[in-house]
């Protein structure tokens, strides 16, 4: 979240944390094969993974929301 004023933006830093999985080694060279190969960063493309599905998640359910809502009308 950032914090405006007049003279200046100052950005608040989000924590961070170490985030650890067991992944099947076939597909974790088979990935960050997939990523070498676009340019791309892995652990970045995870993330990008996991605000979708929230994104995704939460668009769902206010879209349900509304549906509901105007199904009770």
């Amino acid at each position: 979240m950032a914090r405006t004023n007049a003279r200046t933006t100052v950005a608040r830093r989000l924590e961070k944390i170490q985030f650890n999985i067991r992944v099947d080694g076939e597909v974790l060279a088979r990935f960050r094969d997939y990523c070498r190969r676009n340019g791309l960063d892995p652990q970045g493309q995870v993330v990008l993974f996991m605000r979708k599905v929230l994104d995704t998640e939460f668009d769902f359910q206010e879209r349900l929301w509304s549906a509901l809502k105007e199904e009770r009308s």
